[in-house]
C-alpha cells in the first residue's frame, strides 16, 4: 500500500469524495467521549481524519505514505486534536490496548490481514470496535457508467484496488464473526479539475509516467463537458459503515 498512491496525491486530494455526517452519529453510539481514543489507519489525506476531530476526542492518523500523511495534516489543519503518524497498518507503532475504535476508510483491502489482526487486537481496549468504510459509487446514472467504461479500458494494472473478491467474507474470515452495516447516501459534486483528479488518483489508472495518460485525460475531458452542468458533475455514492468487533480472543 505504501507505494500504490506515489504520483497521484494531489489528484486524491482533489478528487476524492468525502464521507457523510452522519458516520459521526454511528460512532458516538459506541460510547465515544473527549476521553476516547480513534486510530484512523490508512488515513490517507485525511478524508474521513478530518470529520473525526470533530468528535472532540483523540485522533491517531496512521498513514505509511509520507507525501499523503502531509497532505493530510494540510487537510486537517484546524482540528488540533489530531497526531499524525507516518506507520503502517501491519506496525502502528501505537501502544498495546490504547485506542477504543480503529477507522478504515477506503483501505481494508491493502492490508496484509494476518499481521494486521495480530496488531489491531494489540493496540484495541477490550471490547473495542473496528468500523470500516467504503464509498461505492452508484451507477444510476449514464454519466457513471461511462466513467466506469473509461477507467476499465485504460487499467493500467490489475491490485488490491480493483480485485476480485468477496469483501464480505473477508471481514467475516478477519473478525471471526459477522458485524454490522450502515448505508449512508453521499453525493460527490466536482469541478472539472476535481472530476479528472479523482480518476487520475485510483491505483490503476494512468500516471504521467504512462503513456497512455495523454488518451486517458483526454476522455475524462471529453466525458465532463458532455455531462457538466454550470461547469459540474455530480455522482451518486453509497457510503457502506461496517461496525465490526473480534470474536473473544
Amino acid at each position: 500500500m505504501k507505494n500504490e498512491f506515489n504520483n497521484k496525491t494531489k489528484e486524491y486530494t482533489i478528487g476524492r469524495p468525502s464521507y457523510p455526517i452522519e458516520v459521526l452519529s454511528t460512532i458516538r453510539e459506541l460510547g465515544i467521549n473527549e476521553h476516547s481514543s480513534i486510530a484512523d489507519i490508512g488515513a490517507g489525506t485525511g478524508l474521513l481524519t478530518n470529520l473525526l476531530g470533530e468528535l472532540g476526542c483523540e485522533v491517531l492518523a496512521i498513514e505509511p505514505n509520507e507525501h499523503m500523511l502531509e497532505e493530510c495534516e494540510k487537510y486537517c489543519v484546524n482540528n488540533r486534536n489530531i497526531k499524525f503518524i507516518n506507520s503502517t497498518a501491519e506496525e502502528t507503532a501505537l501502544k498495546e490496548d490504547s485506542v477504543d475504535i480503529i477507522t478504515i476508510a477506503q483501505a481494508f483491502h491493502w492490508f496484509d490481514k494476518p499481521l494486521c489482526k495480530k496488531e489491531f487486537q494489540r493496540i484495541l481496549k477490550e471490547d473495542g470496535h473496528v468500523i470500516i468504510l467504503f464509498n461505492e459509487m452508484q451507477l444510476d446514472s449514464q454519466l457513471a457508467k461511462e466513467y466506469r467504461s473509461i477507467l476499465h479500458e485504460y487499467k493500467v494494472k490489475t491490485n488490491a484496488g480493483i480485485s476480485d473478491f468477496d469483501p464480505d467474507k473477508e471481514k467475516f474470515d478477519f473478525f471471526g464473526q459477522d458485524y454490522t452495516k450502515r448505508y449512508y447516501d453521499n453525493w460527490h459534486t466536482l469541478t472539472e479539475e476535481g472530476f479528472v483528479g479523482g480518476a487520475l488518483s485510483l491505483s490503476y489508472t494512468p500516471s504521467k509516467l504512462d503513456s497512455s495518460y495523454e488518451e486517458f485525460t483526454a476522455a475524462l475531458h471529453h466525458l465532463f463537458s458532455k455531462y457538466q452542468q454550470n461547469e459540474k458533475i455530480t455522482f451518486h455514492y453509497k457510503t457502506e459503515v461496517c461496525v465490526c468487533r473480534f470474536t473473544k480472543r
